[in-house]
């Protein structure tokens, strides 16, 4: 059934397998492309901020919408086909946690958090707006450091469960920007730090964060011992750092078979509120 997802991706988008193999080996962005994925971002920008005001029905007018727009672009020269598919798969969540939004309202928030800094990262190539999240991360895999080397598993656990889930936030900005098997190497790694945190074996965790600190730093474009970006509440835009807020609930969601299939199929229809 992902089969029948990826099928119908391509009717939709039909130039787009031709034109970009990745989302670092992509064409020069037609003025079109440019056009659609500014329309899409500023309609995703206002779905958020009607997602924090709680303005279920504006959410849902502007889902309707941001699947309007999906559906009519091609984002050709912007992302990969990996990237258009981590936009659906957003869009489709987003729809889902709208659903659920009365009994969920954190999920809800933190649909809305990915799908805006996704839809951000269409047209802002170099200042996105996920690319603030470095300094958080890199706080994160200092302290799982830290807490390894003072033999508290625990804080070690606790580290670790923020540093994931704020890569679940930014993930989907992470795919449509950059390589798939870079992408895919930080998921690796995140796995199996998991599993070495999980063990308690914090001798391994000491060895392990190098590894994921050189990830990370490849993925936001840093060097190595290059300072950090600023917190997020210094940021230049104010709701970003109610992103970093409602991050600490990021519920890990798979869309694959059945649910990318069911939710494709509610993809072209009127559901759920947006906010932005």
């Amino acid at each position: 059934m992902g089969a029948a997802l990826l099928l119908m991706l391509c009717l939709v988008f039909p130039t787009a397998e031709l034109s970009i193999s990745s989302a670092m080996g992509k064409s020069v962005p037609s003025d079109a492309s440019a056009i659609q994925a500014d329309a899409f971002n500023k309609q995703v920008e206002q779905m958020y901020r009607h997602v924090q005001d709680g303005h279920m029905q504006a959410v849902q007018e502007d889902l309707r919408r941001i699947s309007s727009l999906f559906e009519a672009s091609s984002f050709e020269g912007l992302t990969g086909v990996e990237g258009i598919h981590i936009l659906a798969e957003c869009i489709i969540e987003m729809k889902e946690a709208t659903a659920r939004a009365s009994a969920e309202p954190q999920h809800w928030m933190l649909a809305a958090g990915k799908l805006r800094l996704a839809a951000d990262s269409l047209v802002h190539t170099h200042d996105a707006l996920w690319l603030q999240y470095f300094k958080l991360i890199r706080e994160d895999l200092q302290l799982m450091d830290q807490h390894a080397a003072k033999g508290d598993a625990r804080s070690v656990k606790t580290a670790y469960e923020n540093l994931k889930q704020r890569h679940e936030l930014i993930r989907p900005a992470m795919v449509i920007q950059r390589k798939p098997e870079e992408v895919n190497m930080l998921d690796s790694w995140l796995s199996y730090a998991g599993g070495v945190t999980a063990s308690s074996d914090l001798e391994q965790v000491r060895k392990i964060v190098p590894q994921g600190e050189e990830l990370i730093n490849m993925l936001f474009g840093k060097k190595k011992d290059e300072p950090a970006l600023a917190p997020l509440s210094e940021a230049k835009d104010p709701w970003a750092w109610q992103l970093v807020l409602a991050a600490f609930i990021v519920a890990a969601l798979t869309f694959v078979g059945y649910r990318k299939y069911r939710g494709q199929q509610y993809i072209s229809k009127p559901i759920f509120p947006r906010k932005m």
